[in-house]
């Protein structure tokens, strides 16, 4: 018969954003980010209090005009598609990844585009649990699980994205404030295997 992992040798899952670059010199969360990610912060769970790319030269978060923050992530949409994406931004996100056997990321908008042109190894890929909230990507990642979570009124995401998707009441910027985005994505963590299963 096989060993049991002990709850405290068992690897936390790590929970993570990855989204458009709203601020391309900083990596921090917005309040909205934290307060979600706070929601979400039991014991077997290690949550990163930044974004992608998880390394940036200045640190915390300033407010940046819808306008200018839409324009941005946009372009991370169209440059992800560039080969020196995957080669600017791999090896942070691999940083980050690292010492984790379960992730789960919070793929918002764009976040899943960025994710599938990272060109991460396959036991990466095996490892990273994807909740996407109103997706806006060409293609989904090979990853273990994912769940995409589209809201009716969320225009942009229904245009942007052709996959299967759990409908919710939301717009393209409202996903972390609805009661129903945070059940479901607690629902999805609770049910990622963790390192002592």
């Amino acid at each position: 018969m096989a060993a049991s992992v002990s709850p405290e040798a068992a690897t936390p899952i790590r929970i993570a954003f990855l989204t458009g670059r709203s601020d391309r010199a900083r990596c921090g969360l917005s309040p909205e980010q934290l307060a979600f990610l706070d929601t979400l912060r039991a014991p077997g769970r290690e949550a990163v209090d930044c974004n992608f790319p998880y390394a940036a030269p200045d640190t915390g978060h300033v407010a940046v005009p819808l306008p200018l923050a839409a324009l941005r992530n946009l372009g991370d949409y169209i440059g992800a598609r560039r080969p020196a994406f995957a080669a600017r931004h791999r090896a942070s996100v691999v940083a980050m990844l690292e010492g984790a056997d379960h992730i789960v990321l919070l793929a918002g908008s764009c976040g899943l585009e960025l994710l599938a042109n990272l060109q991460l190894d396959a036991d990466l890929h095996a490892r990273l649990h994807v909740f996407a909230y109103g997706p806006v990507a060409r293609r989904a990642p090979d990853v273990a699980r994912l769940l995409c979570v589209q809201g009716r009124s969320d225009w942009i995401s229904r245009v942007g994205w052709r996959g299967p998707v759990h409908r919710v009441e939301s717009g393209h910027m409202d996903y972390l404030r609805q009661p129903e985005v945070r059940r479901l994505c607690e629902d999805f963590i609770a049910a990622t295997p963790c390192a002592s299963t």
